[in-house]
């Protein structure tokens, strides 16, 4: 006998203000999408743009610039691809002034769509159609740094022609509850009666609180209250370890090297690090045992880079607490279709903030300016939020070596 599920009607959209003011920097832009990235869509827009009626010497760029994807998966949006490949990795509609070929040309509908829709994400949570922006796109990082207030949130009814249903099986699932769920998530980050890194950790003591309920009669307002008198107290007693918060995030990094195309060297060159490999003596080749590679940095460079990036940005925490707030609600935070998927998506969220902020610190040098912090997050994004499978591999990693508890988050936001 199929289980009993709960039909949730999704009327209205939730739209964050950064979203609303969000405008592409165009020749502004100094990480721009149209380079070192792959730019792919369907068959309809590769036909279009094979097809558009366009000046000659555009349509010779066209019949260059314009490919089917023939190798991995090239069906659905991987169907076609502009050939940065023939162009140094450069869109070839790309104009020296920053500008789009295409469309000067011939406007802006002639774009494909992943053009004309890039950074934003839509979605349909449990409770409403969600507008988000990604934090890969520099235009996106400055509307965040210029909201000292915070984001704060529009919610419309959506059109008819909008509505969508969703379904939730009772017990098993928590999508019921999203909004109230959500919103006391949304609050704890935004709480600034304490430092993010704290609000960070208080949130995993109260969503670790959340796990731990009976989901067949789970009721709010009673968790709400319970975890609130008890989370604060808890969460100071949770100790940090930066040897360990190093550790884990240059694992990360390095293995975003190795993969990622044009990743910055300046991370490991400002940490100090230093591998060497020590080789297997023949008992240990007969062991089956292979050779060892260590890895040294500098705790000193961490701390100098540290102090500078703190000074730098002392007034700036409000930013922080909007990127949070944002990579929330892009990464669909908390995912409520069971315990484990909940946990996973708050141990994705510390991850990727640690990250960022690893990154950031040992990349902005001796000169920590909001050009290089934005760069950072921006290539941390375009490396993880956009490499799903990636960051997915990260995340099991975690999981299966059992470093996904609260005490390994503590670790990787506790790093003063």
């Amino acid at each position: 006998m199929d289980e009993e599920r709960i039909k949730l009607p999704i009327h209205s959209k939730l739209i964050p203000n950064f979203y609303q003011n969000f405008y592409c920097l165009a020749q502004d832009c100094r990480d721009t999408c149209c380079i070192n990235w792959r730019i792919t869509f369907d068959k309809k827009d590769y036909l279009r743009l094979r097809r558009l009626d366009a000046p000659d010497e555009l349509k010779a760029r066209l019949d260059q610039g314009v490919r089917r994807e023939r190798s991995g998966n090239h069906k659905g949006a991987f169907y076609g691809k502009f050939d940065l490949d023939a162009n140094n990795r450069r869109c070839p509609f790309l104009e020296p002034n920053g500008l789009c070929a295409i469309q000067m040309a011939c406007g802006h509908e002639a774009l494909p769509t992943v053009c004309t829709s890039y950074p934003r994400k839509i979605n349909y949570s449990p409770v409403a159609k969600e507008y988000t922006l990604s934090l890969s796109c520099e235009g996106v990082l400055q509307q965040l740094w210029d909201l000292p207030d915070g984001v704060e949130f529009v919610e419309d009814p959506l059109s008819k022609a909008e509505y969508r249903n969703t379904h939730t099986v009772p017990g098993k699932s928590l999508n019921v509850f999203f909004e109230p769920i959500r919103a006391r998530c949304i609050d704890i980050l935004q709480d600034r009666t304490l430092p993010l890194t704290e609000r960070l950790l208080y949130l995993g003591m109260e969503l670790q609180k959340l796990q731990r309920e009976d989901w067949k009669s789970f009721d709010p307002d009673t968790w709400q209250g319970q975890a609130a008198r008890s989370a604060r107290a808890e969460m100071m007693q949770i100790p940090g370890n930066r040897n360990m918060y190093l550790m884990q995030n240059l694992k990360t990094l390095q293995a975003i090297g190795k993969t990622a195309e044009n990743w910055p060297a300046a991370v490991q060159e400002a940490l100090g690090v230093r591998q060497s490999i020590t080789f297997a003596t023949l008992e240990d080749e007969a062991a089956g045992q292979s050779p060892k590679l260590t890895t040294q940095y500098s705790p000193e460079a961490y701390e100098k880079a540290l102090e500078r990036f703190q000074a730098a940005f002392v007034d700036r925490e409000y930013f922080f607490e909007n990127l949070m707030v944002a990579l929330a609600l892009y990464l669909d935070f908390p995912q409520l279709t069971g315990k484990e998927d909940l946990w996973k998506s708050y141990v994705a969220l510390c991850n990727l903030y640690s990250f960022y902020h690893f990154v950031s610190v040992l990349g902005c040098g001796e000169e920590a300016t909001k050009e290089q912090l934005f760069h950072y997050i921006v290539m941390s994004s375009r490396a993880t939020l956009h490499s799903r499978e990636r960051f997915n591999g990260f995340q099991d990693e975690l999981f299966q070596n059992e470093s996904s508890s609260l005490a390994h988050m503590a670790i990787l936001l506790r790093w003063d």
